[in-house]
């Protein structure tokens, strides 16, 4: 099947190398669970079971894809519908979740981090 022009990018772009874009309002978006030492979760340590902190927390930010690294470095990969979300709102659902798990003690005091994702690699 050939590729038509049968639709206009949106802001009129066109696809360059090095960005990340989305045609379905997706975004992607990196989380890094801490204490409120700035210490990563090792998320290993909370994994394989239902109901468990891992569970928990993929739960509460319902991604439509996800991959959590398998390291001590905290981190969670995820695509989710980017409709209503910011890095700033997940930031604040993490937090929260990562107190209500026992990661933290205060909500302000924790420092987990969300950042949007500049870039995707599939392996």
């Amino acid at each position: 099947m050939a590729a038509t022009f049968d639709f206009t990018p949106k802001a009129n772009t066109v696809p360059t190398v090095g960005n990340v874009y989305s045609v379905a309002q997706l975004k992607a978006f990196v989380v890094t669970v801490k204490d409120d030492s700035n210490t990563a979760i090792d998320l290993r340590s909370y994994d394989a079971a239902y109901g468990s902190e891992l569970d928990l927390l993929i739960r509460e930010l319902q991604p439509l894809m996800y991959f959590v690294t398998n390291d001590n470095s905290g981190t969670i990969h995820m695509i989710v519908d980017g409709h209503a979300v910011t890095a700033a709102s997940l930031q604040a659902r993490v937090r929260a979740a990562a107190v209500a798990l026992g990661f933290g003690s205060t909500v302000a005091g924790n420092d987990s981090s969300v950042a949007e994702a500049s870039t995707i690699t599939i392996a």
